[in-house]
């Protein structure tokens, strides 16, 4: 079991490189939008890449910190039913699930797959004069971010093993 949680401590690494990546895509976000409020209101607008770039930008965010919020858990529970149960059952059900997350991410990868390597295979671009030329890299990041959550979803799913074989030791 120690090789399993040690393989869970690096993926909890891996996802907080992608937590620190989230942060400064966030910011950089942040500052974006402002500056392209900034130029509709002032300066008479902005341009068709740079207001693209604001959803290029929000896509990793959003991807990425649904693994973030696997790793902080600070994923939903329905707490009055958790909360009534005993530490094994409480563990056992945060096994479930995390397996059952396992299970969901895989098959996000599966169905996306072609959607993304259509993408890849045309070098899909913006439609719009003047947009992104590269929005298949995006598109890419959907199978990328789900095998992350597959991966952290597997890390916590080792921890909940491992503190069930305690609690019945």
């Amino acid at each position: 079991m120690n090789t399993a949680l040690s393989l869970a401590g690096a993926i909890d690494t891996l996802t907080g490189w992608a937590a620190k990546l989230a942060s400064a895509l966030l910011l950089a976000l942040i500052a974006l939008v402002f500056f392209n409020v900034f130029g509709r209101y002032a300066g008479g607008g902005s341009a068709v890449w740079l207001q693209e770039l604001e959803w290029h930008l929000m896509a990793p965010i959003a991807l990425l910190g649904i693994t973030v919020l696997m790793l902080e858990k600070g994923h939903v529970r329905v707490d009055m039913l958790y909360d009534r149960l005993g530490p094994k059952a409480q563990e056992g059900l945060d096994l479930f699930s995390m397996l059952c997350g396992v299970v969901i991410a895989c098959l996000f990868i599966k169905y996306s797959w072609g959607f993304v390597d259509s993408a890849w295979s045309i070098g899909e671009g913006s439609p719009d004069p003047g947009g992104l030329p590269a929005r298949y890299v995006v598109k890419g990041m959907i199978p990328v971010a789900f095998g992350l959550f597959a991966l952290q979803c597997l890390a916590n799913a080792i921890r909940h093993a491992d503190a069930l074989r305690q609690l019945r030791a």
